[in-house]
């Protein structure tokens, strides 16, 4: 779980339209920077597929999903399976530059392993740290594109060294933030997306430079779910080519359970193709402290410009991605089917779907409202009543009621659309619930009048 802005100039918009950071041959030179999630690795998957392409260096950080070395080792080492080409990659820290947040362990020892799947011995990591490895390649080249899909703090740490190697980068396109969204931290904090809040000092200094970024928040990650169709199409092409064999591999260790989008495959098909994205100027700062706010990435009159993707062309996304890692236009994704679905526009919640509920089903939660929203999925004690729902509802309170059983739920931040999939039965309620205290019986069970 990917649980992550500035001076623009007319003439950038110019440059953008020509092809970002075009050396002599035409070719658009990257270097990226991520912390070996699979979304990272789908991404970097994506770029070395593009033949106008040429990927210099790949630096990874300790402070996002996966641990250092092992990260790096895995990325050299994925690199190796795929036959991509040799590509130095170096690995940087794994403590943030401030404050102490960190991915949960167990996301964290899942993605040392990559769920398991079987990876040739590492090719040798370039003999440097990840921030001297940015310095030496940006150093070396000018109109670099970026594209950062992790903690920041590789490149701050650079930036630290050097300040102008922010003249080298024609464009910084960087996974993180949510701007007109909640979060998707979870932590107690409902503003901050994880690769800001891994590391919010490295995100503000980075902010503090005049590189030029298009940021890639959740709000224009939001609208692309990741769902069985996508797993399902890689499955078709399994034996197409190195990549989808082991993208296949991968998948079949890391079943779709829901909360998945496409974060960081976004920023890199935008790197290659804007017109994915829709993007507005925005004065937008980070917060490094503050309780639950720090970590966000929050619009401030005292902020600095930065080009924000509000909004995703999903099926042009999905187009282009899937062809460029499937190898063929061909992709067989069909749009999704749920079983069931449930929408929440901001005052009430519909559901659409099987009732009373199946053992199994998948179903997709649209949010368009301005809160997260749970569907909650538990029993009532014997003899509850309307009045107690009524009476736990005017009493604010925010813990579950003692007659309610919960048996798990599912939260979707506001402005997304989500797919799970659920463990039922008949005997089970599902539950809307917004805000904490505002209930929507949805499906199964009702309460007893």
């Amino acid at each position: 779980m990917s649980f992550a802005h500035w001076c623009v100039v007319a003439a950038l918009f110019a440059a953008l339209a020509a092809g970002c950071g075009d050396d002599a041959s035409g070719s658009t030179q990257v270097v990226v920077d991520g912390d070996a999630a699979i979304d990272d690795i789908k991404a970097l998957v994506y770029l070395l597929e593009q033949p106008d392409v040429e990927i210099l260096a790949i630096t990874v950080s300790g402070t996002g999903i996966a641990h250092c070395p092992v990260a790096a080792e895995n990325i050299s080492a994925t690199l190796a399976r795929i036959d991509a080409p040799d590509i130095p990659v170096a690995c940087g820290r794994n403590t943030p530059l401030g404050g102490a947040n960190e991915a949960p362990e167990a996301f964290r020892n899942a993605a040392d392993t990559l769920g398991g799947v079987d990876l040739p011995e590492a090719p040798d990591l370039a003999d440097t740290s990840a921030p001297d490895l940015l310095i030496e390649t940006l150093a070396e080249a000018d109109d670099i594109v970026v594209v950062a899909t992790g903690p920041l703090t590789n490149i701050a740490e650079a930036f630290r060294s050097d300040p102008t190697l922010v003249d080298h980068i024609e464009m910084m396109y960087l996974m993180g933030g949510a701007v007109d969204v909640g979060g998707n931290v979870l932590y107690g904090n409902p503003d901050a997306e994880f690769n800001i809040w891994a590391d919010p000092r490295a995100a503000a200094e980075v902010f503090e430079t005049d590189v030029p970024i298009t940021l890639i928040p959740l709000d224009a990650t939001n609208a692309l779910p990741l769902t069985q169709y996508h797993y399902e199409a890689v499955e078709a092409h399994r034996t197409a080519s190195p990549v989808t064999e082991f993208l296949a591999e991968y998948l079949d260790v890391t079943p779709l359970y829901g909360g998945m989008y496409h974060w960081d495959e976004l920023a890199a098909v935008a790197a290659t193709d804007e017109s994915v994205v829709s993007i507005e100027e925005r004065l937008l700062e980070v917060v490094e402290t503050g309780g639950p706010a720090a970590g966000a990435t929050m619009v401030s009159d005292g902020g600095r410009p930065v080009r924000v993707a509000v909004d995703t062309d999903r099926q042009k996304f999905e187009d282009a991605f899937y062809a460029a890692i499937l190898g063929t236009s061909d992709t067989g994704i069909a749009e999704w089917e749920p079983d069931a679905t449930l929408s929440w526009d901001g005052a009430t919640c519909v559901y659409e779907g099987p009732d009373p509920l199946p053992e199994s089903m998948w179903i997709r939660i649209d949010n368009d409202g301005d809160d997260m929203i749970a569907w909650l999925l538990g029993s009532y004690a014997p003899g509850t009543t309307s009045d107690d729902w009524e009476a736990y509802v005017a009493s604010g309170e925010t813990d579950p009621p003692d007659w309610w059983s919960e048996l798990g739920q599912v939260l979707v931040p506001d402005g997304a659309s989500d797919v799970w999939k659920i463990a039922a039965g008949s005997e089970v309620t599902a539950l809307c619930y917004v805000d904490e205290t505002r209930f929507w019986e949805v499906a199964g069970p009702r309460i007893s009048q």
